[in-house]
């Protein structure tokens, strides 16, 4: 069957999938071999060519520093989760202890982040697209690393402005210093944005069509949103 994210064997002109390298009807090398993932230049490359970043993590035997970014991803997204619940709650006084606030995050995300790659393959399979669960659970979390940056470079600048006024709603950061708060906010969507961007190319790698990875994206971005909101709710209310 054609494959649509496949690649040729120019010895047989079979169709392999995009994973691997070695033609699986005559023996051939199909592609250079990527024993493991580098972590500084999948970083570079996510910055000025993300497609060519993407392929490597594909082409990866080893799918490292995964569960490293992911353990720093949680903190992010409790950060995120936080945010939202002045939204979503209001004024309040946490309960919850952080670090349990922080297991629940992590724990929620890794079933979210795993669910949808699983569900990915299969419904994808249906459309003669073969991929496998690790590459696209590795391709998310890699696509996710601007919400990294944001925990190291904007979060403590945030706290050393706003300090305990971060999280409050009564005074607001935007009433304390707005034109400061304002510009904390851009550079939070800007890094949004970008992984929003970097989730649609790494589904693209694996479609191999814009269309289907627009529709992935649509609908990872709008059920990884709502899941923070009630994570809002849940985890500040017990």
């Amino acid at each position: 069957m054609y494959m649509k994210n496949s690649i040729k064997c120019k010895s047989c002109s079979a169709e392999n999938p995009s994973y691997e390298y070695i033609c699986g009807n005559c023996g051939s090398y199909i592609r250079e071999r990527v024993y493991n993932i580098d972590l500084w230049q999948t970083i570079a490359r996510l910055i000025d060519s993300p497609a060519e970043a993407f392929r490597k993590i594909v082409y990866a035997e080893h799918k490292n520093f995964i569960f490293f970014i992911i353990i720093i991803l949680a903190a992010k997204f409790l950060i995120d989760v936080r945010f939202i619940a002045v939204v979503s709650i209001g004024e309040f006084n946490p309960g919850t202890a952080v670090v349990v606030s922080y297991i629940i995050v992590l724990t929620v995300s890794i079933i979210y982040l795993a669910l949808y790659s699983y569900i990915f393959k299969v419904v994808h399979s249906e459309f003669g697209i073969d991929t496998r669960f690790r590459d696209n659970f590795t391709l998310i979390i890699y696509a996710l690393l601007p919400n990294v940056f944001a925990l190291v470079l904007l979060f403590p600048l945030e706290m050393e402005v706003f300090g305990k006024y971060l999280f409050s709603s009564n005074p607001s950061p935007f009433v304390i210093k707005s034109t400061i708060a304002y510009t904390f906010l851009a550079a939070e969507i800007l890094i949004k944005l970008w992984s929003i961007v970097l989730i649609y190319k790494a589904f693209k790698t694996q479609t191999a069509d814009a269309l289907p990875a627009i529709a992935d994206t649509i609908i990872f971005v709008f059920f990884m949103g709502l899941i923070q909101y009630y994570l809002s709710i849940i985890i500040f209310t017990i």
